[in-house]
């Protein structure tokens, strides 16, 4: 008679076989996921300076691609403005593209005069003149509806580093950068007897107020500094993003991550910097900045307020603006812009003449 074969050991063997197969197998694939995320990818980091600069600098997503259109002024919708370029001669030979945007008030002399004379405007003492550094994501194009605020009080020169827009394509560092800017701040001042005022927005923050602090090392003095939007440094932004939250726990976070964007000259520390600016200083941001959160410029404002001799560094005033829209880019559309931009022009004059008289005496 036929007797069934009993294959239940059997059977339950292979069930734990293929439960253990199928467990090493899962192992290994979060092993080797685990490694490639966070082992090999904070390696590359480590030594590819161009994913660095890329992410500092990220020129590639910057348009206009076609820079003819630097002079075609039409297309930006935007009267009274001389593309020209700045050639720096010392020590690499660098040409920046610049933007010079008059004063809304002498708009109506050239709309009369195509042969207006940009170069003679220069030696008008009257008209202080402003220079724009703009963020890494943009160019001298980008920021239209703030220069038409700006110019009614300030006569702009808008400029774009080295490896932005058409200007030289020299190597992407923050020394660099800063140097570029200093020597475009003497190239300005040779030329001009107007006070002069720095403005920089997001990454121009970081260049502007480096670039002040190395001004005040040769005793060359700035008017005035406006902070939009500012930042501590690269890597405290760095440190607080939630991709890289995620890397922060692991133990060599610092040697691949953050070490390497300091060594690399890439870190804009505005924290250390502002404390050698012999100026005052005016902060502004948006509550609902959603790229840089305002808790960078609250803190920024707190070392300046903290660390400086306002007697002869001068003030620093904090504007901070609740949550309308105005993000990272649109402070310019805030009713009260212009009113405070020319209520601190007016207190840096005042703290000029005072350090004038206090020198003479």
């Amino acid at each position: 008679m036929y007797q069934p074969v009993r294959m239940g050991n059997k059977s339950r063997n292979c069930c734990s076989k293929c439960l253990l197969g199928t467990f090493l197998y899962l192992f290994v694939l979060f092993f080797l996921l685990f490694i490639i995320v966070f082992v090999i990818i904070p390696i590359v980091f480590k030594y590819s300076i161009g994913i660095q600069k890329g992410i500092v600098f990220p020129t590639w997503a910057v348009s206009p691609k076609n820079y003819s259109s630097f002079s075609d002024f039409e297309e930006f919708g935007i009267k009274g403005v001389k593309n020209l370029y700045v050639n720096l001669e010392e020590p690499n030979n660098v040409t920046l593209g610049v933007w010079q945007i008059l004063p809304s008030e002498i708009l109506s002399d050239l709309l009369e005069n195509d042969d207006y004379n940009y170069d003679g405007i220069l030696t008008n003492k009257n008209y202080s003149i402003l220079l724009y550094m703009h963020g890494n994501g943009g160019d001298r194009t980008t920021a239209v509806g703030l220069y038409e605020v700006l110019r009614k009080t300030f006569h702009i020169f808008a400029v774009d580093y080295r490896g932005y827009g058409d200007s030289s394509k020299a190597e992407m560092t923050e020394t660099g950068i800063v140097g570029d800017i200093v020597n475009l701040y003497k190239w300005l001042k040779d030329r001009s007897p107007s006070s002069i005022y720095i403005w920089g927005h997001s990454l121009g923050t970081g260049v502007a107020t480096h670039v002040i602090s190395n001004l005040n090392n040769e005793n060359i003095r700035t008017t005035g500094l406006i902070l939009e939007g500012p930042f501590t440094s690269v890597t405290d932004v760095m440190r607080t993003h939630p991709i890289l939250q995620v890397y922060s726990y692991l133990p060599w976070f610092e040697a691949t991550v953050i070490d390497p964007m300091i060594d690399n000259d890439l870190n804009f520390d505005s924290k250390k910097y502002i404390l050698n600016v012999d100026c005052p200083i005016m902060i502004l941001h948006a509550k609902d900045d959603d790229i840089i959160p305002y808790n960078f410029a609250t803190e920024l404002y707190n070392i300046a307020l903290s660390n400086r001799n306002t007697t002869y560094q001068g003030n620093v005033t904090y504007h901070l603006f609740e949550s309308m829209g105005y993000g990272h880019m649109f402070l310019y559309k805030a009713p009260e812009l212009p009113r405070l931009v020319g209520d601190f022009g007016k207190e840096c004059e005042q703290f000029n003449q005072r350090n004038i008289k206090d020198t003479k005496q």
